[in-house]
């Protein structure tokens, strides 16, 4: 009997977080024609999120991406509640919510009384394994990291991290649905897991260092990288993201570095941050302040007017490089593949075996 025949779509997709990636994550997937349950806190404004979502598929009608008929299915078919209970009938269910080892798992305890067991787990974290978030035997053959990038309809790559227990049926059925959605993947074992944010770590640390040892505010060094290597600041980055999510996921990477002292002073940096609230955007305070009035950012660091921007430059590209071509030749994947990876995540024209 042909086993392919009978691989099921995914139609029916919950969504956990109403965060920056849970609610990004949702609002991609409302124009793909699945059925939606997006699960929030409860302590979230249920009300504001329906009326969020109101107005976007009305300007969806309006702008002609989605006919009356489909504005009615969409409305009708999606789901915003604090239950999870609603996601009973999932085929997929996308976790986003803070990167916590704990409370990512008693999320998925809970979970797995109320699945069928053909529905497919995937978590959304940036760095902590799948194998360390599943919560029983029986998922593991259908319990996978699928790590978005926000924002995600502008970053058309995903990394896919398959376990060792993962079947074929679940890797066909995931890979299809991205394939639906239109986003490019790697697919990663968890020993390669998370290699994009794996290779900018080591540029962040020789960033941060050069701050660190040098007394260079981290506006300047945002200013080289931004001229002359990616879109984004180091430091820019940092506080986009959040200093708590940063903090979290630099533990978990280096977590089983042989050399990972290395990483202490950036560590100790963002621990001390995070102690004294100042995680970013979401605090108003992280490595830059953004209580200006004129929408002006004031680094923390005392600026100076003097510094070897090009041996600067040169060390960040030369980390980068030589980081890139340790990730690639340690996972085994085509230099092809983790060449257009890089440059979907750094937002760059050249990729690493590019230049």
């Amino acid at each position: 009997m042909d086993s392919e025949a009978h691989i099921s779509p995914i139609q029916t997709i919950g969504i956990i977080g109403e965060g920056k990636m849970g609610s990004n994550l949702f609002y991609y997937l409302l124009e793909f024609g699945f059925v939606l349950r997006w699960i929030c806190s409860p302590e979230a404004d249920l009300t504001k999120a329906r009326k969020n979502f109101q107005r976007k598929v009305d300007r969806l009608r309006n702008s002609g991406i989605l006919s009356e008929e489909d504005h009615h299915e969409v409305s009708d078919n999606t789901v915003i509640s604090s239950d999870i209970c609603l996601l009973n009938d999932c085929d997929l269910v996308v976790e986003a919510i803070p990167e916590q080892v704990g409370l990512k798992q008693d999320l998925f305890k809970k979970l797995d009384l109320i699945l069928s067991p053909a529905c497919i787990l995937a978590t959304n974290s940036s760095s902590i394994k799948p194998s360390a978030l599943c919560p029983s035997l029986k998922r593991t053959s259908h319990f996978i990291g699928l790590h978005f990038f926000y924002p995600v309809n502008l970053i058309n790559i995903v990394e896919l991290i398959l376990t060792e227990n993962c079947t074929v049926l679940t890797r066909t059925r995931i890979t299809e649905f991205l394939y639906h959605i239109k986003r490019k993947y790697l697919e990663l074992n968890e020993k390669n897991g998370f290699i994009l944010n794996r290779i900018f770590l080591d540029v962040q640390n020789e960033a941060f260092l050069i701050v660190h040892n040098q007394h260079i505010s981290v506006r300047n060094i945002d200013l080289l990288v931004r001229e002359q290597l990616f879109p984004s600041g180091i430091f820019e980055f940092f506080d986009s993201v959040g200093i708590d999510t940063i903090l979290a996921s630099t533990l978990n990477y280096v977590e089983d570095y042989p050399h990972k002292d290395y990483y202490a002073p950036l560590i100790n940096r963002l621990q001390q941050m995070f102690s004294q609230g100042n995680l970013g955007r979401k605090s108003s305070v992280g490595f830059y302040n953004y209580h200006q009035t004129s929408g002006e950012t004031e680094s923390s660091e005392t600026p100076i007017l003097q510094i070897n921007g090009k041996e600067i430059v040169d060390h960040l590209r030369f980390t980068y490089l030589s980081t890139v071509r340790r990730f690639t030749a340690r996972s085994g994947l085509p230099i092809s593949e983790i060449n257009e990876a890089v440059k979907e995540y750094f937002g760059i024209e050249k990729g690493p075996f590019e230049i």
